[in-house]
């Protein structure tokens, strides 16, 4: 298997997804639905990208019988994988989705502690993934036990080597990985912002930050807005991507299901424009299932015809 996409998932979990009618802080109340898969952002885009046909396999760090869960999961959903394994027992984050109020609420847990063992095992697994990829996508929170750099390590590697790296994460790893200028980022608001230290309250402001990213010496910049869409660049042009309105069932994975959407078109050369138009369907039919990164091809094609894409300056 050669020339595939590598997802990074260092801090994978078991994702529990609660849907609660009128739910409230302080109150007691019984489920109305429940649903659990192998969560993590880099497995989610696995998710996508098997849907789409693109080759990929999914890597990182899984321990205990949680990792052990994951992993038939995996295997159920036909992803491919080479994950690094540890002793303490991964993740569950919990997400409680309110269908009348279509408020989500999360809760995340910090994940296992790895050892410097851990990651020398995990570089040996990495650099030899990397042989086989074109495309390397790094996204999701640190895990703890590695240092704040980890990241940047790893898109020094994958350089080194010719791949594209692709960065989707926050904090601190985000802002020491930047400078080691990634292809490809796709910050979502919050996030930017944070980055930026300022609200990102304006189309313009939007713009410059874009435009900031670039001048770091970043290819490919997305900043996705949640239900209002993404501004997208690629250096040479600028768009607006809208989606069409649509029943949100769980937003936890429309970013991931966007950047696999993106790295599917954009892999097969396709235009920017269309690259961003199927990151934005696939990130939209996303938000219409429960499972993150479960994306049906019908309802992709149904979006992507009503997607209002503008071209617009610096």
């Amino acid at each position: 298997m050669n020339n595939v996409v590598l997802t990074v998932t260092l801090n994978p979990a078991i994702d529990k997804a609660l849907t609660v009618s009128n739910f409230k802080i302080g109150k007691d109340f019984r489920e109305e639905a429940i649903s659990t898969s192998a969560g993590g952002k880099g497995i989610n885009i696995s998710r996508v990208l098997n849907t789409l046909k693109i080759k990929n396999i999914a890597t990182g760090f899984l321990g205990g019988p949680n990792g052990n869960y994951i992993k038939k999961h995996l295997l159920k959903n036909k992803i491919v994988y080479n994950f690094c394994n540890i002793e303490n027992n991964s993740r569950t984050s919990y997400t409680i989705i309110n269908p009348i109020t279509e408020v989500t609420t999360r809760i995340l847990e910090r994940g296992p502690k790895i050892t410097k063992k851990d990651l020398t095992n995990f570089k040996y697994i990495y650099l030899s993934l990397l042989k086989k990829s074109d495309y390397v996508i790094i996204s999701g929170r640190n895990i703890p036990g590695a240092p704040d750099k980890f990241y940047s390590d790893l898109i020094t590697y994958a350089k080194k080597r010719n791949k594209m790296t692709i960065l989707d994460t926050s904090g601190i790893p985000y802002k020491l990985a930047l400078t080691h200028k990634p292809f490809m980022i796709k910050p979502n608001l919050n996030e930017a912002e944070q980055i930026i230290g300022k609200k990102l309250n304006s189309l313009q402001k939007k713009i410059n930050t874009v435009n900031y990213f670039h001048s770091l010496g970043i290819k490919i910049v997305i900043l996705t807005i949640g239900s209002k869409g993404a501004i997208a660049s690629n250096g040479d042009e600028i768009i607006y991507a809208l989606p069409p309105k649509t029943i949100q069932k769980n937003p936890v994975g429309c970013g991931d299901s966007f950047i696999g959407g993106f790295i599917a078109y954009y892999k097969n050369n396709k235009s920017f424009k269309d690259c961003v138009r199927m990151g934005i369907a696939c990130g939209t039919a996303n938000a219409q299932n429960v499972y993150p990164g479960l994306i049906k091809l019908s309802a992709v094609k149904k979006i992507s015809t009503q997607i209002q894409i503008k071209n617009i300056k610096r």
